[in-house]
């Protein structure tokens, strides 16, 4: 049992159907080969917000699309890979548009900033028989530790992908159009001892500030609601290294409503929260640790601010705004906020 009575259990393992995918496609696609086939084109720019350091907009298609929603983000701080280069990565998740009988899951985006191009990569469970169905999940939080790569799955908890599984369909047809598909390899779902409301995965990061042992920084964790009555808790946990059975979720304090991502770094935590369509979003800003010293920076993002990454190297705070034709990713100087 568990200090909070919060934990991550691994309920599936599809290790096995991953080979099977990897044998139907011909073989693995290493990364770099990956990032040397980036077709989109990311556009620097200029975007609201008083934080607002840099902005890159999306190709037109992707800006005003009705279907799928930007969320996470990481950058390759978090994954400790490619110094000297800046690489940013996001999720999105598709919204099922009137004449479909079923959205397209969640998908990752790979960019190169300092090339200004990218590319979109389906996230799909694969089946015993090496076919792929598209991972259905909000896919509002994102790491990109080492050569894994987490997915927050709200109530459905974590979900893992290793990068060396990056596979190239040979039809993309079966991958909605897709030309690389990147398959889970393990589920984490959230356990809660009797009497303790479960923890919603709704947004991570990698924790900057603070643990760091054998198996690297933890993750940090949060729950998103407008609901004062539910619960809005912040958590720390460890993946350890490979395919670990369980993770203990240490809450260490309560955020504001309408939480969308948080971050640390410099013995500091940042929260985004978002204030909808039309209004700039805030950033609480204060000591790791201690969630009630937090203090508004209103205005501080675009409208619709999502997820929150920290990258050590630049200290700067990535983040991400999800509404059509207001789409960026953007980042801050972390010190802007002391």
């Amino acid at each position: 049992m568990t200090t909070s009575g919060l934990r991550l259990d691994r309920v599936d393992d599809r290790t096995d159907a991953v080979a099977a995918v990897v044998a139907r496609s011909g073989g693995r696609v290493p990364f770099d080969a990956l990032l040397d086939d980036l077709p989109r084109r990311l556009r620097t720019t200029r975007a609201p917000g008083r934080a607002v350091h840099e902005a890159f907009r999306y190709d037109v298609r992707d800006q005003v699309d009705l279907r799928w929603w930007p969320q996470g983000v990481t950058t390759n701080a978090d994954a400790g890979t490619h110094h000297g280069r800046r690489l940013a990565m996001t999720t999105w998740y598709a919204k099922k548009l009137p004449h479909e009988e079923a959205n397209q899951g969640s998908r990752l985006s790979v960019m190169d900033l300092d090339r200004g191009r990218y590319r979109h990569v389906l996230l799909v469970r694969p089946r015993d028989d090496g076919t792929v169905e598209p991972l259905h999940v909000h896919a509002g939080g994102l790491v990109w530790q080492g050569s894994r790569i987490h997915v927050a799955g709200t109530g459905r908890g974590l979900f893992t992908c290793l990068l060396d599984d990056l596979v190239r369909v040979p039809d993309r047809a079966a991958a909605h159009g897709y030309r690389y598909v990147l398959p889970v390899r393990w589920q984490y779902r959230a356990h809660a001892d009797e009497g303790v409301e479960k923890f919603r995965f709704s947004f991570l990061s990698l924790d900057h500030a603070g643990r760091s042992g054998p198996s690297g920084p933890d993750l940090l964790a949060g729950e998103y609601t407008n609901d004062p009555a539910r619960t809005r808790r912040l958590a720390r946990l460890s993946l350890g290294e490979g395919a670990v059975d369980r993770a203990d979720i240490e809450p260490f304090g309560s955020g504001p409503r309408r939480m969308q991502g948080v971050a640390a770094g410099r013995d500091h935590v940042y929260v985004t929260v978002s204030q909808g369509r039309f209004v700039r979003g805030s950033v609480f800003a204060g000591p790791a640790g201690d969630p009630s010293r937090l203090r508004e920076h209103r205005h501080a993002t675009p409208m619709g601010n999502e997820d929150v990454a920290y990258s050590s190297d630049e200290d700067l705070l990535y983040s991400v705004s999800e509404h059509p034709s207001v789409r960026w990713l953007f980042t801050m100087r972390r010190s802007w906020f002391d």
